[in-house]
């Protein structure tokens, strides 16, 4: 038979074609891990979270970059960035906050025309104060109209507790904000004033005198311009960071003499430091499950404490990020960062907090959740979304029930303690009954796309129902990622909008539909997590993983198989194989 000259060449281009494609479909050789339902359901005065339990921190000195500097500026990204978080959370208004250290250091000024004057153009890059006007009340209220009602934390500074600034910025919030203001955080990191020199008055801010700050401060909110907020509630404390004890300031005497006015206990807290540029811990830090158990009980003593008190609050982590003072680059704006930020809010969830709020900052710091363009504040331009965004998508939508939800770590390969462990997995109840209607089960190996099986019981599926669940899945390349990440099949890698696209790279896994009332195998990428939908599908009317009747995110019919069908970018890969090889056999 004659041999055609072109043959070789296309043989050697399919092997190539080949060498490409296969660390695709690799699957790793150890055994399914096992996921069983626990022996028994939680307690009943367990945790009660619900979907809309991870918010949003903004720096007040730069919220015009987010908010605009009017009602008709608002960026239209950053409305649909909520308004995506809104239509996750169950009804619940979204958690918005305004603070960090620039809100203890700036003045409100109510005759002020613009919505923020910077005062201090030598100020510390981390402390930037400013004087923001009225305008602001106005432009948070649209923000919160436009998608579809968001609840405000904001800041009271107590550097000097007698500044008549104080019940005049509270009266006019509370009078402007109304039903949308949350509550008031009356001192933003007090157990770092004698560090920072915010009160050099004293040789050292102790918990004796932060009471007394609190005193004269409750006492002139009850006489605000606006009247008696101090009546209304709404008052939030500690928010202590760094060098107290949360069980130490409950124990002084402060929740016991504050508590018929406190609507919240109020923590911030970062895993490491890195305000002088010197991270304690590498990227691997974030990819370990024991290591997230361990920091959501920074302050367990004093979660207990409230716990059994008889003037028990919800706890919020009103701020907190991957590391303080802007991030690690290499870290914070890296897939892990997204692994991680899931994972230790559902810690968080476990441990006794009702709420977590996301830091960020002004445009380029590196663990903001989204940046606006490189243009004047309200400008028009692309935005970017970042990775630790796509960590909030999955705690949203896992936690989605009417009647909130309590949140079971397995603990699978004893990876509470064990940290060796590459997978972690969560059972999240329903708040009321003792049902299970979701999984996040995780897979920290950092294996360019090597799947581990995850074995699911027959136990987690609900009684009554067809048997199929929805696979949906966090993935990205590696652990080092940072633009090409994809939540469902859905991505906002090269998006402006914040209008997420179909996801077109390898690592992106569409949602899966799958057979489970026998029991059922899954996979899960390395690195990557997934949600699984126990009762099917989830209707988040609106949001970008809103998927109709039978479709995934592309719409294109969901595979029904058993375990594991092959990635969005992969099959599209073997289509091309498939095409080369008739062509080679034509040819030949």
């Amino acid at each position: 038979m004659t041999r055609h000259p072109a043959l070789p060449r296309a043989c050697a281009a399919l092997v190539h074609l080949l060498a490409l494609t296969a660390p695709l479909y690799v699957q790793t050789s150890r055994a399914a891990v096992q996921l069983t339902t626990p022996s028994s359901p939680p307690t009943p005065d367990a945790n009660v979270v619900y979907s809309n339990f991870m918010g949003i921190s903004l720096e007040l000195s730069f919220i015009n970059y987010y908010f605009g500097n009017s009602t008709d500026q608002i960026p239209q990204p950053v409305l649909k960035y909520f308004s995506d978080l809104h239509a996750r959370g169950s009804g619940k208004p979204l958690r918005l906050r305004l603070g960090g250290n620039s809100m203890d250091s700036s003045t409100y000024v109510p005759n002020q025309q613009e919505i923020i004057q910077f005062t201090d153009p030598n100020a510390n890059s981390n402390d930037q104060p400013v004087n923001y006007g009225p305008q602001l009340w106005e432009v948070m209220k649209g923000v919160s109209s436009a998608v579809g009602g968001a609840q405000y934390l904001i800041g009271l500074s107590l550097r000097d507790p007698n500044n008549t600034n104080i019940p005049l910025l509270a009266g006019d919030a509370w009078k402007q904000l109304g039903d949308d203001l949350d509550a008031l955080l009356l001192g933003n990191e007090p157990d770092l004033y004698t560090a920072h020199g915010n009160r050099p008055n004293l040789k050292n801010y102790t918990t004796d005198n932060y009471i007394d700050d609190y005193a004269t401060v409750f006492a002139n909110l009850q006489n605000t311009p606006d009247g008696d907020v101090l009546s209304s509630n709404i008052i939030a404390g500690p928010t202590i960071c760094c060098f107290w004890n949360l069980d130490g300031v409950l124990n002084s005497g402060w929740l016991d003499r504050f508590a018929e006015r406190l609507k919240y206990i109020t923590l911030q807290h970062y895993p490491q430091n890195n305000c002088q540029n010197k991270p304690q811990y590498g990227l691997d830090y974030y990819t370990v499950h024991a290591n997230a158990v361990a920091l959501a009980k920074w302050q367990q003593d004093g979660l207990d404490i409230i716990n059994t008190s008889k003037n028990r609050r919800p706890v919020l982590m009103d701020e907190f990020s991957s590391a303080s003072c802007g991030g690690v680059p290499g870290i914070s704006d890296t897939f892990a960062a997204a692994l991680w930020t899931t994972d230790y809010a559902l810690q968080m969830a476990i441990t006794g907090y009702s709420g977590a709020y996301l830091h960020t900052r002004e445009r380029g710091v590196t663990y903001n959740l989204f940046d606006p363009p490189p243009a004047p504040a309200g400008g028009a331009g692309a935005w970017t979304t970042n990775p630790s965004f796509y960590g909030m998508l999955p705690v949203a939508e896992a936690l989605a029930s009417a009647n909130g939800s309590r949140v079971v770590d397995l603990n699978i390969d004893n990876s509470q303690t064990d940290k060796s462990a590459t997978v972690a997995a969560y059972a999240i109840y329903d708040g009321a009954a003792p049902t299970i209607h979701s999984l996040v089960v995780f897979n920290f190996a950092n294996a360019s796309g090597a799947t581990a099986d995850y074995a699911i019981a027959q136990s987690f599926v609900p009684a009554g129902s067809s048997g199929d669940v929805l696979v949906r899945v966090l993935a990205a390349p590696s652990v080092n990622e940072k633009t090409n990440i994809s939540w469902g099949g859905k991505t906002y890698a090269g998006v402006g909008d914040g209008n997420p696209v179909d996801a077109s790279f390898p690592a992106s896994v569409p949602d899966k539909q799958v057979s489970c009332a026998s029991g059922c195998t899954v996979q899960i990428p390395g690195p990557g997590l997934a949600v699984v939908f126990l009762n099917g599908a989830p209707d988040f009317s609106g949001s970008s993983n809103s998927s109709g009747n039978g479709t995934g995110p592309s719409g294109n019919p969901q595979d029904r198989g058993g375990s594991g069908a092959l990635r969005a970018g992969s099959a599209s890969l073997v289509a091309l194989l498939a095409t080369a090889v008739f062509a080679l056999l034509a040819v030949a």
